[in-house]
């Protein structure tokens, strides 16, 4: 992805390696017969060392079903990619909430009140749903075979056997709650629910396994459920970054808050990719976005070894960085925003949006065992 990182990252890159490669002077033979003996330290590889694709100037949209294909908001045109290669138009807008099936053919397209199933290949769309108007949260299973949702749903006769489930409002120290994100594990079997002060985790069938309370640490961005499905992490956002991760173990009935995180994903085989700030937080002096001088941008596997790393510095004008793993855990998408591009003007419109974005595609397979 040549351009893409300043040179001075290229550069910094490369000192590293050499420090790593060359030993120190020793005036001890023994010692100098020991060091040329043990093998050197394998350096940690960064995103521009493995293969990787550069993405145009586009709006990361998501992973869309287990097959590792994704969405890329291309002019407020949403269309289908697998390994760098445009595959689909979507005939949806960019700017609506969206879910995949797992094999990633189909979609779940909410215009509120309405809720359409849209093939992507042929664009063909079912209306299949609709519900009030106030704000409501609608998920369906991997399988599109159950739909959890606040509100209740009245289907339309194009709509396949649904099994529905209505997440209820909670009362709480004399307060209403209503559900404000919902999303099924990947194996269909649980539903977790998050509320303004708690974390629900339901059986398929909408009966509450444990509650847990939640600390007052923002709003859920995603989450994902561990593979023996006994832990829920959310990401979460407030309206001044970096966000937070809260950890809620359902044998602990708990949930634990990790601040500091700018972005993070977890992917297939448990493989985790994270953002976070560097050194001190920036001391705040207006309302403006607080933006750290350097990031570090890293992917570790189940077991928290290091697989990836690079350090990324808003000098350059780089910035809002953020990273996606993909379902089979073989490919990362890590996204920024250069203020250098040309047309890019923060903030100033759609249109000026696309242009600051830049990012790239990255084969992990060399890195993952």
């Amino acid at each position: 992805m040549s351009g893409s990182f300043p040179q001075a990252l290229h550069a910094a890159y490369l000192v590293a390696c050499l420090t790593l490669f060359v030993p120190p002077a020793s005036a001890d033979p023994a010692n100098a017969q020991e060091s040329r003996q043990s093998p050197p330290p394998t350096p940690v590889p960064t995103f521009e060392s493995l293969p990787h694709t550069a993405l145009p100037k586009v709006r990361f949209h998501g992973w869309c079903g287990r097959n590792d294909r994704y969405l890329l908001d291309e002019n407020g045109q949403l269309n289908a990619y697998e390994a760098g290669t445009k595959v689909a138009g979507v005939a949806i807008s960019p700017d609506r909430s969206w879910q995949c099936s797992r094999d990633g053919r189909q979609l779940i397209y909410i215009s509120i009140p309405h809720v359409f199933l849209v093939d992507i290949a042929s664009g063909d769309s079912r209306w299949i749903a609709s519900y009030d108007e106030r704000p409501s949260e609608v998920a369906f299973s991997p399988d599109f075979e159950s739909v959890a949702s606040s509100s209740p749903l009245e289907l339309k006769p194009q709509a396949p056997q649904l099994k529905v489930i209505l997440v209820k409002e909670k009362k709480t120290r004399g307060k209403t709650e209503r559900p404000e994100w919902i999303k099924w594990s990947e194996n269909g079997t649980e539903i977790a629910v998050v509320y303004p002060t708690s974390v629900e985790i339901l059986d398929r069938n909408g009966a509450t396994i444990v509650s847990m309370t939640k600390p007052n640490t923002g709003w859920v961005k995603d989450g994902w459920f561990e593979k023996d499905q006994r832990a829920l992490t959310l990401f979460m956002e407030t309206e001044q970054p970096p966000g937070s991760v809260l950890k809620c173990s359902l044998a602990g009935k708990r949930c634990l808050s990790r601040p500091r995180i700018e972005s993070i994903s977890i992917g297939g085989r448990g493989t985790v990719g994270t953002v976070i700030p560097l050194g001190k937080p920036p001391v705040r002096e207006d309302d403006s976005i607080l933006i750290s001088e350097k990031y570090a941008a890293e992917i570790r596997d189940t077991n928290s070894r290091l697989l990836v790393r690079q350090v990324l510095s808003t000098r350059t004008g780089l910035w809002s960085f953020h990273i996606a793993v993909s379902p089979s855990g073989k490919w990362s998408i890590l996204t920024w925003d250069n203020e250098h591009q040309p047309g890019c003007v923060s903030g100033e419109g759609s249109a000026s949006v696309y242009k600051c974005r830049q990012g790239m595609l990255v084969d992990l397979t060399k890195v993952i065992k």
